[in-house]
């Protein structure tokens, strides 16, 4: 028998499925170059209004990398960090504690996956709702963790009583 969408309950590992996804999103954005059309375009137009000294086409170019490659490293981080967190069923007050410091470090990971969206945004200057989606989809990998770990509460509660 099957179940309307609209009465389906979230899966209890929904965070690390989403966060996989969220991965993915990042990826294609990646492999688009953040939406920018034309990098060279974009040192040319920062020359010509004297943002620039020079026409560095190297430097934007390792930026764009250097940017790829951070965000590629926390999204894995994210996705490691709730995987580690999933791992660990706790049994102790240590093994909650270890549990939750993973899932805090997940909601880390998302604010710093946002911060560097951002500081794409500052060095060049794309459009802001470009990221739409993407910062939907960060914001929803947040609270799907924090809905984990009011769930974990309980445990808590079964393991000081």
């Amino acid at each position: 028998m099957s179940v309307l969408v609209s009465n389906r309950q979230e899966s209890k590992y929904e965070a690390i499925t989403f966060s996989i996804e969220l991965h993915k999103m990042l990826i294609n954005l990646m492999q688009r170059n953040f939406g920018i059309k034309d990098l060279d375009h974009i040192v040319r137009v920062k020359y010509a209004y004297g943002l620039e000294k020079t026409e560095d086409f190297a430097k934007y170019r390792y930026l764009m990398q250097n940017c790829k490659t951070q965000l590629d490293k926390t999204a894995s981080l994210l996705t490691n960090n709730l995987v580690a967190a999933k791992s660990i069923y706790p049994t102790s007050m240590e093994e909650y504690n270890q549990r939750r410091s993973f899932q805090n470090l997940a909601i880390a990971n998302c604010e710093q996956i946002l911060v560097e969206l951002q500081h794409t945004v500052d060095i060049f200057e794309v459009n802001v709702n470009v990221y739409r989606t993407h910062i939907k989809a960060i914001d929803r990998e947040i609270g799907l963790i924090k809905k984990w770990r009011q769930r974990d509460n309980k445990i808590k509660s079964y393991l000081q009583g």
